[in-house]
């Protein structure tokens, strides 16, 4: 399992707020992924924004459906989860979103 990920706020894409993260301290992992926080949905993106297939995670429904070549469902669902923490306690999409796991 990760033993962490950071996860930093890069700017805006057409699908809400884009964040570059990465686990174990760039020994693991990473990836981007574009957050709604209006929808509260999650989906894998590359650096420019675009999005990666048709993989979401709806935090509202807890639902995740679509995949996305090359993505890993578990390992982006902990990202959105750090990310819609950080969200949850500001209300704003936060400039940064680490997570330990131990």
């Amino acid at each position: 399992m990760t033993a962490s990920i950071g996860v930093w706020a890069e700017g805006s894409s057409p699908h809400g707020v884009l964040y570059r993260w990465e686990a174990d301290q760039g020994a693991g992992a990473s990836g981007f992924v574009a957050f709604d926080p209006q929808a509260r949905r999650f989906r894998p993106a590359d650096r420019l924004g675009n999005v990666l297939g048709d993989l979401l995670i709806d935090a509202v429904s807890g639902e995740t459906t679509g995949s996305a070549e090359g993505v890993d469902p578990a390992g982006l669902a902990r990202v959105a989860a750090s990310i819609l923490r950080a969200f949850t306690r500001s209300g704003e999409p936060p400039k940064t979103a680490h997570a330990h796991y131990y």
